[in-house]
């Protein structure tokens, strides 16, 4: 072979190898996106999204999400300020958009509240809450708003009959009430097994009696304007997440004894109470979003109700269902 032409093959050769390595690779190696995911609690609404990160859907996805624990308050208040590029916890950004904040819900996960009121062994029904203490996450978010409409609907004054205290997550409020702090708590799974086992009383399911947004993701109206791919790919790998939680009874359950740090007998039961709670698809129809529309203008007396599609962009939900619908989780 000629010395010369030699010689330029290796030099192109050599310049190929150096461009694989300096570019940004495809596939499940390529440079993943970093966001910062607010979850609120270890509930069972999260579950798919950790699922989700677990199994790599996010990767695939070219992402690598940061799920990071905070109060609703304060993950919804971050969120608004550009700290959370997502959060999981969509009905109390149901209630931030109702005061006009620039969120949106781009993901329903559950469409019914799976919160409980437990309280002391000697109160047996909410109207003895009246005068009483009754914990909740945190003030003004989603169980907070949800415990206002169920005691109004029981026949309580909430905001002047009951003492609503603001006390973090459901572990936090199980042992307030446990330690006589309070005399009621809004708690969801696992702590609502938890103060069953304890002994302590149910006066109130509020699933029961309200069809409201529970779990989801919402984000900001911002980055829905100027990174909609970062969004849909977020969307998409949360259904992902999702439709593994419905069709693996198993795997799920081990996620959530992982997660939520319950022993197996109590997330199988946890699991099979939630999953009449869930979506199929991440998505709502109008009947339920003009339902939350209402529900929400009424808890905060606003004097019109906004459209109904105003908490809500549907959009990337659907056509990440579209793209799966052929897919099956592995």
């Amino acid at each position: 072979m000629n010395h010369g032409l030699a010689g330029r093959w290796i030099w192109v050769l050599g310049f190929i190898s150096a461009a694989l390595f300096l570019c940004p690779r495809v596939g499940v190696n390529a440079e993943r996106e970093s966001v910062n995911v607010h979850i609120p609690s270890f509930d069972i609404s999260v579950i798919p999204i950790y699922i989700a990160k677990e199994k790599g859907y996010f990767s695939e996805e070219r992402l690598e999400p940061s799920l990071i624990l905070a109060s609703p308050g304060v993950g919804i208040n971050g969120l608004v300020a550009g700290n959370f590029h997502f959060s999981a916890s969509a009905g109390s950004a149901s209630t931030a958009i109702a005061r006009n904040m620039p969120l949106k819900v781009v993901l329903i996960n559950t469409f019914k509240p799976a919160f409980w009121i437990y309280t002391r062994e000697n109160i047996k029904s909410p109207l003895q809450l009246k005068g009483k203490k009754l914990a909740v996450s945190s003030l003004g978010g989603l169980s907070h708003t949800l415990a206002r409409l169920a005691l109004k609907r029981a026949g309580l004054d909430p905001d002047r009959e009951v003492v609503m205290i603001a006390a973090g997550t459901t572990d936090i409020r199980l042992a307030a009430l446990q330690s006589g702090v309070v005399d009621g708590a809004v708690l969801n799974a696992p702590g609502k097994f938890k103060a069953k086992k304890a002994g302590l009383s149910e006066v109130l399911f509020i699933g029961e009696h309200i069809d409201s947004l529970s779990g989801g993701i919402a984000t900001t109206s911002e980055l829905i304007h100027t990174r909609p791919d970062t969004v849909q790919r977020f969307v998409t790998g949360s259904v992902k997440g999702l439709k593994y939680f419905l069709a693996n009874r198993q795997g799920s359950i081990q996620s959530m004894a992982k997660y939520m740090k319950i022993d197996m007998e109590m997330a199988r039961e946890v699991y099979e109470m939630s999953i009449p709670m869930f979506t199929d698809g991440g998505a709502a129809g109008e009947d339920f979003m003009k339902n939350e529309v209402q529900l929400q203008a009424g808890v905060l007396g606003l004097k019109e109700v906004p459209p109904f599609g105003h908490p809500f962009d549907m959009s990337f939900a659907l056509k990440a269902n579209q793209r799966l619908k052929n897919w099956t989780p592995r």
